[in-house]
């Protein structure tokens, strides 16, 4: 540096001040030319460092030191932390070929409404890297003035420059890649907005161009900022100021900074607020510019002796002095500048020249007062001092510009590389899929969005499994069912086994927006459906059909069953037609009084309405269709039995119950493997897998399902809320691949949990999981909001988000509020138009296409052998009246009231007795899905072929729009008898015509209020309360018949 420059960096007027505003030449992808020097730039990838432990964090600090100190050495670069928005265009740009079915577009419409309600920041942190200086900075301002007024100013760069330029940007991008930055060459659109938003605050990013040169690149850097004392007005096209900037500088840090905590100044910047008027705590946006170079050991130690020689020279001339004293920071100076230069040589310590600078913008001029006075407080309360750059403001702003240099170099500090890398301006959180649906958006420090694909596993040759764990009532399997929305829409099949029955808003949610869907009732028509030993294949039947048997055989029967249970399943499994049922009768038919004990015990538990589709007669039968959609599998009268409770204690009707559990998810998956599917998307949800965990043959079916389920290439969403039971199986953790962590509360859960998050179990974490669905105030539930780790092991907080507040609607469910005391009095028929999803009515069974429909109204016979409930009862029809009879007073045989029909062969009637007229005619409505045919009046059913008799028909109609009530009046009601369901309640003047796709209702492109982190996603009711409130057990000597459409096994 000439004697000249010192003089005037000494009064404050150095030469770089005086330079002129950068002149852009070309932008490309990770290059920016400027008539003086070349820069590459580059894109720093968010580090997951908010729950990351600190030897995680200090192995990550040391790998960056490293890497600075190899690849940037003596470099000048400049940092930038600045902040975007994520846009619902971008959202449904990034969407573009994923979904396929039904009204997609409305769906990803409707999420990109609520990213733009949301508003939420983005966050990039951007590298730039000085390449070459390519004109002196004399020669291009004379240069550049010349040109200027002879009108000959060139905006080209030669094509041979820019491929050697480009070369050189991407050996820099292949070293910074490979860094714990995971850096990668900034596109020429991102590098053009890093320019123009400077210039015009608002500003959209540059169209895509590849290299931008000329008009483009003019139109980039036209604009108008006026500097003043302390700070800059920032005008528009049309004259009017579009901002008010303050750029601040970091003037002073303590000796030592702590990191995590304190010392980690830029990751901290999206945590700085201020108090509005009315007292609420607002979000501030503070940028930083930060001009940095990281010196090599020669020049480390250059500029440390060059240090220690001034201090040294300070001291000798103070010692001549009269005073004959030397300050004790000019003795402290040298000591410590020693002790650098011993650590350089020694241990390999590396320095860090840095210019750090903070930009904050407002609309107003108060708003900027406020927003500077919050951050020098943040600061303040960390022992860093931030000041206004006084009568600086211009040249500390153009100091901030990409292309430009450092103006004001006595605004900076030498430090240790730990004490500037340890600012983690690449931390934050960072988690979930690169690509796929949003499903939340991240709570950390750093903003964002989350994506979850659950089909993603398969298709990336990855484990299958994903794993939503924590207590009831926080949201899990709202959860699911939005991962399992997005993966219907994208065209898979989506059965979810739904063992509670709130789980049918989700299947009108797909309703709403077009996509094939049903709510499928297992029930005894269905007989044999789930058997174990025709579901799966021969070796495996072997081992798990036996226990399934087991399984509802009572425990004093247990022990001296398995001999001949297996003996039974053995000889069995030689038929040409191997089934539970046929194990059943040999046992009963065997010589031994035990054997036969064990056979009547069982054959007794499986002549119930659920426990025939486990182990009944086979049926043949089966419910669930193979076209891509979302199928809701329910079991009317399914109960299960509490976590809590342990397999000894479980009624006959648990064990049942469990069966089915087991029976229908075996059913589920090995439907997967069929040849329909092969090359298909496939995801299966299963709830409340903790169940299966509480024996140990369940508990090992559980890990077979996850292996069978993955060399299928089947997907599978589990929900529990024992991690314990989970972390004792080794082969299905393997398999999870996604986890969604709710709270838990006791000690051994707790820790569980968060050795399946890769976490330690130490107090800051186990508060976490306690805590992490508590709200701010500590007195209300956090709905939706948990841990999540993803496929790659990152974990970080995630708040699950519904799109809209229709969805929302749709998919809350009050399971207590469909059980409310039905009223004595007949009600008169009369037309209004009836929510089908209200929450104190039945769920109404969501239409699927024409050709799903089909294949659910084909099988709405019922099987010869028709299991009879325990209770003696009759089965009931949808519509409540015995046999699917008509509800205006018919015979339950369809025959006039008294008669009996003649034979057994008489034909089946294919419609209900109807009056002349149409308003009177009952509604023949199929009960989710599939409801059993009419019965003759000895109880045998009808069949394909069976003594001649022609089956009904099937009905193929247009699909009906959710909220469309039936056309049928409704019959009275007697006392204790159930009140029909809404979806199928009549009116006396019909609805109007449905749109062909199905869906009727309008999507607004915007919504009136967000649905924030207080919004009640998921109400899971307690199990034992809810399944005592549901199916309440009645007296069967009482010779009371149970009224509407659930099946009760008592």
């Amino acid at each position: 540096m000439k004697i000249a420059d010192k003089l005037l960096n000494l009064v404050g007027v150095g030469r770089e001040r005086g330079l002129p505003p950068p002149r852009l030449v070309a932008i490309a992808d990770g290059l920016l030319v400027t008539e003086r020097s070349a820069e590459a730039w580059f894109l720093i990838s968010v580090a997951n460092t908010d729950l990351a432990t600190e030897a995680e964090q200090d192995a990550a600090l040391d790998a960056a030191v490293s890497a600075a100190a190899t690849i940037l050495g003596d470099r000048l670069s400049h940092l930038k932390v600045v902040w975007g928005r994520s846009t619902g265009q971008d959202y449904i740009d990034s969407m573009s070929g994923h979904y396929r079915l039904g009204d997609h577009d409305a769906w990803a419409q409707t999420r990109a409404d609520r990213i733009d309600e949301m508003r939420m920041p983005e966050r990039y942190v951007a590298l730039g890297v000085h390449l070459s200086d390519r004109d002196p900075r004399a020669t291009a301002q004379v240069r550049g003035s010349i040109s200027d007024a002879l009108g000959t100013t060139s905006w080209r760069v030669s094509a041979r420059e820019l491929a050697h330029l480009d070369e050189r940007v991407r050996k820099l991008a292949r070293q910074l890649g490979s860094t714990v930055w995971r850096a990668h060459t900034a596109p020429a659109e991102v590098i053009s907005w890093l320019v123009s938003r400077e210039m015009h605050r608002g500003a959209v990013a540059a169209p895509r161009r590849g290299l931008i040169t000329g008009a483009s690149l003019a139109r980039l850097t036209a604009g108008r900022v006026v500097p003043y004392t302390d700070h800059l007005r920032i005008y528009d096209t049309r004259g009017q100021i579009a901002a008010y900037t303050t750029v601040l500088a970091m003037t002073d840090f303590p000796e030592e900074l702590e990191t995590p905590g304190a010392g980690e100044w830029l990751r901290t910047l999206s945590e700085i607020k201020a108090i509005d008027d009315d007292g609420d705590e607002i979000d501030v946006t503070v940028e930083a510019s930060v001009r940095f170079r990281v010196l090599t050991k020669k020049t480390a130690r250059s500029l440390v002796d060059e240090t220690r020689k001034s201090a040294k020279e300070q001291r000798r001339s103070a010692a001549k002095g009269t005073a004959e004293e030397t300050a004790d920071e000019i003795v402290e100076t040298e000591r410590v500048m020693r002790e650098v230069k011993r650590d350089i040589n020694r241990s390999g310590l590396t320095l860090v020249e840095d210019h750090p600078r903070l930009l904050v913008s407002a609309d107003t001029r108060e708003d900027l007062e406020t927003y500077v006075d919050a951050v020098i407080a943040h600061y303040a309360d960390r022992g860093i001092t931030v000041a206004a750059g006084a009568d600086e403001q211009r040249d500390l702003w153009l100091e901030s510009l990409p292309g430009d240099q450092l103006r004001v170099p006595d605004l900076g500090h030498v430090r240790e590389s730990t004490a500037f890398f340890g600012s983690w301006f690449w931390g934050g959180a960072s988690i979930g899929d690169a690509t796929g649906p949003a499903i939340g958006y991240l709570t950390g420090s750093t903003p964002g969005l989350v994506r979850f694909d659950a089909a993603a596993g398969s298709a990336l040759g990855d484990a299958t499994t994903t794993l939503f764990l924590g207590r009831s009532g926080r949201g899990k399997t709202t959860a699911a069912m939005m991962g399992g929305l997005d993966s219907a829409f994208a065209g898979a099949w989506v059965p979810l086994l739904d063992l509670k029955g709130d789980a049918a808003g989700v299947s009108a949610v797909a309703a709403e927006y077009g996509v094939p869907t049903a709510v499928i009732e297992i029930t005894a028509q269905f007989s044999g459906a789930a058997d174990l030993l025709r579901v799966l294949p021969v070796d495996d039947a072997l081992l798990q059909a036996p226990s399934q048997l087991m399984l509802l055989l009572p425990p004093h029967l247990r022990g001296a069953a398995e001999a001949p249970v297996v003996a039974a399943t053995r000889a069995e499994i030689q038929s040409p037609d191997p089934s539970s049922w046929g194990v059943i009768q040999r046992l009963c038919a065997s010589d031994s009084e035990t054997t036969r004990t064990v056979g009547f015990a069982l054959r007794d538990l499986v002549e119930t309405g659920l426990g025939s589709v486990v182990a009944g007669p086979p049926s043949g039968l089966s419910s669930l269709t193979t076209n891509p959609g979302l199928w809701v599998v329910q079991m009317p009268g399914l109960t299960l039995p509490s976590p809590e409770s342990a397999p000894e204690s479980w009624s006959p009707i648990e064990r049942v119950g469990m069966a089915c559990l087991r029976g229908c998810l075996a059913w589920m998956i090995r439907t997967t493997g069929r040849r329909e599917f092969r090359g298909r998307s496939k995801v299966v949800i299963v709830p409340e897998v903790h169940l299966l965990t509480k024996t140990p043959d369940g508990a090992s079916f559980l890990d077979y399902i996850a292996r069978v389920g993955r060399a299928l290439g089947a997907s599978l969403v589990l929900d529990t809320q024992d991690p314990a039971s989970i972390l004792k199986l080794p082969g299905l953790v393997e398999q999870i691949t996604t986890l969604f962590a709710f709270s838990l509360r006791s000690r051994e859960q707790v820790d569980s949990l968060l050795e399946l998050l890769g976490r330690p179990q130490t107090p800051p974490y186990q508060t976490l999981v306690r805590g992490i669905n508590t709200a701010a105030n500590g007195k209300s539930i956090r709905h939706g909001h948990c841990i999540m780790r993803d496929r790659w092991d990152e974990v970080a907080t995630v708040q699950i988000d519904i799109p809209s507040q229709r969805v929302a609607e749709l998919l809350r469910t009050t399971p207590e509020s469909e059980h409310d005391l039905e009223p004595t009095q007949p009600i008169a028929p009369q037309y209004e138009e009836v929510d089908p999803f209200a929450e104190d009515e039945y769920e109404e069974e969501a239409e699927p296409a024409a050709t799903a429909q089909a294949q659910a109204e084909a099988h709405t016979l019922e099987p010869h052998h028709t299991p009879v409930p325990a209770n003696g009862s009759h089965p009931t029809s949808a519509n409540g009246t015995p046999n699917g009879t008509a509800s205006n007073g018919a015979s339950p045989n369809g025959t006039a009231s008294g008669d009996t029909a003649s034979t057994a062969s008489a034909p089946i009637a294919s419609t209900p007795a109807t009056s002349t007229s149409p308003a009177s005619t009952p509604a023949a409505s199929t009960p989710t899905g599939s409801a059993p045919a009419a019965s003759t009046a000895n109880g045998t059913t009808g069949s394909n072929g069976s003594n001649g008799a022609t089956p009904p028909p099937a009905r193929h109609s247009a699909p009906q729009p959710p909220d469309a009530p039936a056309q049928d009046p409704q019959p009275a009601l007697t006392k204790n008898q159930h009140q029909t369901p809404a979806a199928h309640q009549s009116a006396a003047t019909p609805p109007p015509p449905a749109d062909p796709n199905g869906h009727d209702r309008p999507h607004p492109p915007r919504y009136e209020e967000p649905i924030g982190p207080d919004e009640v996603y998921d109400q899971e009711a307690d199990e034992a309360a809810y399944n005592e409130a549901m199916y309440n057990a009645y007296e069967s000597n009482t010779g009371e018949k149970p009224k509407g459409n659930k099946e009760h096994v008592a």
